[in-house]
């Protein structure tokens, strides 16, 4: 008989297979287990012994993609003052509401150490050109996706930014960002706004947060410095763009590349561009996804946007900031809670494949209203300054 092994560990299963994320279309108890003839185990030791430890188990996955996880944001957490600020969004839970994620053997400061399969020659790759989105995933496709999943390794610069909670000695998820070179991350300041860099950690190849099965495994790097830009104002939520330096550049694989900047000053009016992210599915849940999910979005102009917003509760006297952008605005899609500081990225012109970041989460009035965009920073008015910063730290 077979043993469930992880897919990477089974030496005759085949790249590219199709694999579903509902664990009643699979033999095996977690869905990125396959059968495998113990024959063909790359690792021996593992197979029977280690389908019965409860140490392996998923641990509170659900078969809905999501974990349960209480986080409001604090009605304090507004752009400008309004009639109701409480109904103004800021992408990214506090760090008591955030989610909880996997983990594994964990150092004395309570960083996870590099996996030791990081080396794979398997899995070796290099820092390719920027941008390049694997649109059916990465060594396997899902099939079935029906909470608006995202591939394995589809968006591969797409990155978790954690912090450490000295009162539970544990990392909670705190936001989205992307990789922009190999040693630094691109993010909304108001996720990074007074933390430490001592306390934050930035992990890449992240795809399931409550499992450490996939078949090309995270890497967490420390955050040794937090850049937000010198004017972010904290009430109106303008220039809210940061960047965090790393001790040490993350390794090159198939599932952690770079983002692609776009010029300075690019204007984006695209009908097919993504936003990615592990937030809420909607305002009211009080679920975060536990797969990251992705979202296609059309690009909305500033007048249209503004007017959107004007018919909220922010009223007829708002104005949206010139470093803004805004996209969506269908019922039921949108960014949430949660998925503050994540990339949303539009195709480069005649391409398919490669794309650039048009914009990070900010914010938004609750999320998924029908007619009300969501708000994302303007990153092509940022990247001089974000190439200026990174040219004077290395």
């Amino acid at each position: 008989d077979g043993v469930c092994v992880p897919l990477a560990e089974c030496k005759n299963y085949h790249v590219n297979e199709l694999i579903s994320i509902r664990l009643q279309d699979s033999d095996c108890e977690h869905y990125l287990n396959v059968c495998c003839d113990p024959e063909n185990v790359e690792n021996p030791d593992k197979g029977k012994d280690d389908q019965n430890n409860p140490e392996n188990e998923d641990n509170g996955s659900k078969e809905n993609g999501e974990v349960d996880v209480v986080a409001s944001p604090k009605p304090d957490d507004d752009i400008q003052p309004t009639p109701d600020p409480d109904t103004v969004v800021v992408v990214s839970p506090e760090p008591d509401d955030a989610n909880q994620v996997k983990h594994g053997d964990e150092d004395d400061a309570g960083v996870t150490p590099k996996s030791d399969h990081e080396d794979r020659p398997r899995f070796e790759a290099e820092f390719g050109e920027c941008g390049i989105r694997n649109k059916d995933g990465v060594i396997f496709s899902v099939t079935d996706a029906q909470h608006q999943e995202a591939q394995f390794g589809e968006f591969p610069w797409m990155v978790a930014v954690l912090q450490y909670d000295a009162d539970t000695s544990d990392h909670q998820y705190s936001c989205g960002g992307s990789l922009i070179a190999p040693n630094a991350v691109l993010t909304a300041a108001h996720c990074v706004l007074d933390k430490d860099a001592d306390s934050m950690i930035v992990r890449a190849g992240e795809w399931d947060t409550m499992t450490t099965n996939e078949v090309l495994p995270h890497q967490e790097r420390k955050v040794s410095k937090v850049i937000t830009h010198e004017h972010f104002n904290q009430k109106a939520m303008a220039n809210d763009v940061a960047v965090l330096l790393l001790e040490e550049p993350f390794t090159a694989a198939e599932n952690v590349q770079l983002a692609c900047l776009p010029p300075q000053g690019t204007v984006f009016e695209n009908n097919d561009c993504f936003a990615a992210g592990w937030g809420k599915a909607n305002f009211h849940t009080q679920s975060y996804q536990a797969i990251l999910k992705k979202l296609e979005l059309p690009m909305v102009s500033k007048a249209e946007c503004q007017a959107a917003l004007q018919g909220t509760r922010l009223g007829p006297r708002f104005r949206l900031h010139p470093s803004f952008v805004c996209a969506g605005g269908q019922q039921g899609v949108d960014t949430c809670t949660g998925d503050g500081g994540s990339p949303l990225v539009c195709p480069v012109a005649g391409r398919d494949d490669k794309y650039y970041q048009a914009g990070i989460v900010a914010w938004g009035i609750e999320c998924g209203q029908e007619g009300v965009p969501g708000v994302y920073v303007k990153t092509s008015l940022y990247t001089d300054w974000i190439n200026e910063k990174l040219a004077q730290a290395y």
